[in-house]
């Protein structure tokens, strides 16, 4: 029980058990959630195959732990490797976080256990590695996806196990040098996560820190059917031979079909195995690259942990737009009752002229229009030569107000990123509030907008709170405005110019006044 194989087993299961009690952690804090079904990635914990990687992104706040473990029975005789009959095992764990929507984090560490091969060789610790992979932010309705992939393998290894040209399925695994390697990504993706065709490509070159080996070229190609929600295949091939001396055939060569399976709760599973396609070199010199097969089984747990905050976001988004079309349902209503009541109006107003004509004579209808018509002469007259001279009173910002509905108030200025309005601005939004007073019929609404600048949620919230704080300033000034005044903030989604210069951000970055019953300005403005 104390034999390489036993003590990888039970460090296996230990690691076996984080993971499942993640799995329920993460299943029971997502209760409310919509479950999501993980991706497939690769060992480094990125999407993709289990060694071919894709260059799709795994999407902002994806944090993925990946497991996976392999054992190939040793038959060949090889210098400097494990001998016949040996068996060989490894076992690599890996994390991965989306940084952003385009820029992935990973890290891997390894360890092996061969058994049959002494004390000094039998067991320990392999390579660990890191490294970044970033994609192109394509249109999502273009099938076609590029990224690149930068990582260092950390040659911290005891045992190459076959230290024979790159030799070997674990070569990466159980490096005893520095590895650099840069990747090309490409993809093809027909269809969804749920039911799909995937085709990944990758071009990696490898250069090693140890002068004795050569720099390498990795290739690989996969395809992936998503045959069902939870059911995957993929089959991969992947060849890896010096860049100064290639050998495709007799350098490692594998094929690669696998079986993927996937849960609500996170977790993902996988099981496949690596068939050698390499032929034997001639020559006297180690031969063959790969043994005949190897076998695997990956684990895999993927928790978004930004699904709660994207979830009350838009259940928030949701509830304004449902209140804004509850607002203006009703303004409708009110628009309709009050069309009715003017046409009522109308109507009983001509029925009493057309009575007061069949009951009085012609020349009594006409005395008493020409008196009507004096008289409204006379007060027409009176009311034009008033709102005349009330007219030639107004100031500029009442002039515009009145005539076009709208009032820019670019004396109002506040801190960057706050809602605390600026003392400065305080006595130029109090002659605004004195001013609104002479006006009692119109209702205003105090509009706050923002520049392209941060997140679109970001800048919403700033300009509600922004046009909120107006209006309450401007109501504690004057209250009898509190009836007539809203706010609402319309963050980026209005601008007036160009967001791509300084200035014209600037014109967007404002605060305005906008007259919500229009119809009662021709009141002011005969």
């Amino acid at each position: 029980m104390n034999s390489p194989f036993a003590r990888m087993c039970r460090l296996s299961s230990l690691v076996v058990m984080v993971l499942l009690t993640a799995a329920v952690t993460s299943t029971v804090w997502s209760a409310t959630d919509t479950a999501q079904i993980p991706p497939s990635v690769t060992v480094w914990g990125t999407r993709g195959l289990t060694q071919v990687a894709s260059a799709e992104a795994l999407g902002a706040g994806r944090m993925t732990f990946c497991l996976l473990g392999t054992w190939y029975h040793q038959k060949s005789t090889i210098v400097d490797a494990p001998p016949p009959d040996a068996n060989i095992g490894t076992g690599t764990f890996a994390f991965s976080f989306a940084a952003s929507q385009n820029i992935e984090l990973f890290a891997t560490v390894s360890g092996y256990g061969i058994s049959d091969y002494g004390p000094d060789h039998g067991k320990g610790l392999g390579s660990i590695g890191g490294g970044l992979q970033g994609t192109l932010p394509l249109p999502k309705r273009l099938p076609l996806r590029l990224g690149a992939q930068a990582a260092i393998v950390g040659g911290t290894s005891q045992n190459q196990i076959n230290p024979n040209f790159a030799d070997g399925y674990n070569y990466f695994e159980t490096r005893t040098g520095y590895d650099i390697t840069g990747r090309a990504i490409e993809a093809l993706v027909l269809g969804g996560d749920y039911l799909g065709f995937k085709l990944m490509l990758n071009e990696a070159f490898v250069t090693s820190v140890q002068k004795s080996k050569s720099n390498l070229m990795v290739l690989s190609g996969g395809i992936q059917g998503i045959l069902a929600r939870y059911l995957m295949l993929g089959l991969e091939l992947n060849s890896r031979t010096y860049l100064d001396d290639v050998h495709v055939r007799t350098s490692p060569l594998w094929l690669t079909p696998s079986l993927g399976a996937r849960t609500p709760a996170g977790l993902a599973f996988s099981a496949g195995c690596d068939i050698s396609l390499s032929t034997d070199r001639a020559g006297g010199v180690p031969s063959p690259a790969l043994e005949p097969f190897r076998l695997f089984g990956q684990l895999t747990l993927s928790i978004d942990v930004l699904a709660r905050k994207r979830k009350a976001a838009a259940a928030k988004e949701q509830q304004r737009i449902a209140e804004k079309a509850a607002l203006e349902a009703r303004a409708d209503s009110l628009k309709a009752q009050t069309d009715t009541l003017t046409v009522k109006a109308e109507k009983a107003r001509e029925d009493s002229v057309l009575q007061a004509r069949q009951t009085d004579s012609l020349a009594q209808v006409a005395q008493k229009l020409a008196e009507k018509a004096r008289l409204d002469s006379v007060a027409l007259a009176e009311s034009q030569r008033r709102l005349s001279e009330e007219r030639s009173k107004r100031s500029d910002m009442e002039k515009q107000l009145l005539s076009t509905g709208m009032l820019v108030l670019d004396a109002v200025y506040f801190e960057t990123g706050k809602v605390d309005i600026s003392m400065n601005s305080k006595p130029y939004l109090t002659i605004i509030a004195k001013m609104l007073v002479k006006y009692p019929k119109l209702k205003l609404k105090v509009c706050g907008h923002t520049d392209d600048r941060g997140k679109p949620e970001s800048n919403l919230r700033l300009s509600q709170s922004r046009a909120e704080s107006v209006r309450a300033f401007m109501t504690n000034v004057e209250p009898d405005l509190a009836d007539r005044l809203s706010a609402m903030g319309y963050g980026s989604s209005m601008p007036k110019a160009d967001n791509n210069t300084a200035d014209g951000r600037k014109s967007n970055r404002r605060t305005e006044l906008v007259v919500t019953n229009r119809e009662v300005l021709q009141e002011y403005n005969p």
